[in-house]
């Protein structure tokens, strides 16, 4: 594939890949959508004039107003859970820069003032929100939010707050459950996380989901799964936050005495939102809730307990990333020491001398030249096909070693590779396809897609986790966009890439079942 059509590809797919995923959000996100359009179309015209120009002109917008701000976001998302409301504020002004058409020209001065209100200037951070317009409804809920005041807070978010608003924006929606929790309606607090969490799942941050989970829990007295909550995916948290809920939590379980000293010692934070919140929990100590639950309320806490319960369950395989994969960086390195031999000695782009090298020819194996079902592994035809299949080496290779280990994981490569190499020249030779030069590692990558699926699937029927299930449906679209790529761009191997995938799935059940558990 010409260097051109990659790039062009590229930038179609990402920003066909923003509109759709925004598209369902209008008017909120029309700035990501107007970016992406705008992208598409310049691009699409520019090609007519230099199809390198407008591939290289494309992805550069691409990076910097689709990719850089949706990476930068996420960043946000994290800080503002880690309560870093500074650091927020500055990578919230540079992404307002590039986003001016959405809301996140108001969040700058929405997070300064959670800034001020956590050193304790109360007065200038109520005075920065009143300088807000009526009908900004963040602005309303953090002055009640700071002062810890959730009583009048829930009357005027059910009072003043429209819930096509409400339940359009994550944010909101976290602070009206907290609320809900906070003075003591269990009932309805289950019934709207019920309601909504197929929404914030879709369209809130992974915290997010988490924070609503936490609320849930902590209001209902679930230490257990509280505790697993932060100390997994909300480990980021302030600990001083982790052991305000974890407080709340026992406190309403019945450990009274215990989570009050905890509570207590927390008031000599510096955090002023934080001793807020304690006096408020010190103030209302009193939600029994195996007195307030209903029977459908129950239904619903021990399904978010469940749901807890299979994802952080322990894991069979030790995705463990402390763990080094030197199988991978070993692979890697052949494959670049090949390449490097290619430039040294000719060119990668060469192919009477990738042929020289041992780039696979069926006629030439079936003539004696065995080996080349070996060296076409680490051959690569441009800088190009290199990257994208280091790219994938290293992302799944990690993982497949983690999981396997070494020599497994090794043996998986090389039979998924090798295999195909050698599936692929019976075939070729059985149907007289003459002429065809193959090589690249794609199809012992592919191998361990396979084996990744098979890990997966292995997990999945001893967890029956949900977490894991998604993991299955992400390789299945992998693979399904992977084999529309191969079908749409020429000189691309279908069947080395299917013939890999199946050996490496075929291998795999094998090799999985003797993982140590």
């Amino acid at each position: 594939m010409k260097l051109s059509d990659f790039l062009f590809l590229t930038v179609c797919f990402f920003c066909l890949l923003y509109f759709l995923e925004f598209i369902r959000f209008l008017p909120k996100n029309k700035g990501w959508l107007l970016v992406s359009g705008f992208i598409l179309l310049l691009t699409l015209g520019l090609r007519l004039v230099n199809t390198l120009a407008a591939g290289v002109i494309g992805l550069v917008l691409v990076i910097f107003f689709l990719i850089i701000p949706k990476i930068g976001f996420s960043v946000y998302q994290k800080l503002m859970v880690q309560q870093q409301y500074r650091t927020a504020k500055i990578l919230m002004t540079g992404l307002s820069l590039l986003h001016p058409f959405d809301s996140w020209l108001q969040q700058p001065k929405l997070i300064y003032s959670l800034a001020l209100a956590k050193e304790g200037k109360l007065e200038k951070s109520l005075n920065l929100l009143k300088s807000f317009p009526d009908d900004n409804h963040h602005s309303q809920i953090l002055s009640f939010y700071i002062q810890g005041d959730w009583e009048n807070g829930l009357n005027w978010i059910e009072r003043y707050l429209p819930y096509n608003i409400l339940f359009s924006e994550p944010d909101l929606l976290l602070y009206y459950l907290r609320a809900l929790g906070e003075t003591g309606k269990l009932n309805k607090l289950l019934k709207i996380y019920q309601k909504t969490e197929g929404f914030l799942k879709r369209n809130g941050s992974p915290l997010q989901v988490y924070q609503a989970r936490m609320y849930a829990l902590a209001f209902c007295g679930q230490v257990l799964q509280v505790r697993q909550l932060l100390q997994v995916p909300l480990r980021k948290l302030p600990l001083s936050v982790q052991q305000f809920w974890l407080g709340t939590a026992q406190m309403i379980a019945g450990k009274k005495a215990y989570s009050y000293s905890n509570l207590a010692e927390l008031l000599t934070q510096k955090d002023f939102i934080l001793k807020k919140a304690i006096d408020w929990r010190l103030d209302h100590p009193y939600i029994e809730s195996e007195k307030i639950l209903n029977k459908e309320s129950y239904q619903i806490i021990n399904q978010i307990k469940l749901e807890v319960d299979q994802e952080f369950y322990p894991r069979i395989f030790n995705f463990s990333k402390t763990r080094k994969a030197y199988a991978t960086y070993l692979l890697i390195g052949v494959n670049l020491a090949f390449f490097g031999m290619q430039i040294k000695t000719g060119g990668s782009e060469n192919l009477e001398r990738l042929y020289q090298l041992g780039a696979l020819v069926p006629e030439a194996v079936l003539a004696g030249q065995w080996w080349r079902v070996i060296t076409a592994n680490f051959l690569h035809f441009g800088l190009l096909h290199l990257l994208t299949n280091m790219s994938g080496l290293y992302i799944l290779g990690r993982l497949v070693e983690s999981a396997l280990g070494f020599y497994r994981f090794l043996l998986i490569y090389l039979f998924s590779g090798i295999g195909s190499m050698i599936l692929y020249t019976i075939l070729s030779l059985k149907t007289q396809q003459n002429g065809y030069i193959l090589m690249g590692a794609s199809a012992a990558i592919m191998g361990l897609l396979g084996a990744l699926f098979i890990i997966f699937i292995k997990e999945w029927f001893y967890t029956k986790s949900k977490f894991t299930a998604k993991r299955i449906q992400l390789i299945i679209v992998t693979i399904g966009l992977q084999f529309t790529f191969d079908y749409f761009v020429p000189h691309i191997s279908m069947l080395s890439h299917a013939t890999g995938l199946l050996l490496g799935l075929v291998i795999s059940l094998f090799l999985v079942g003797k993982v140590v558990k």
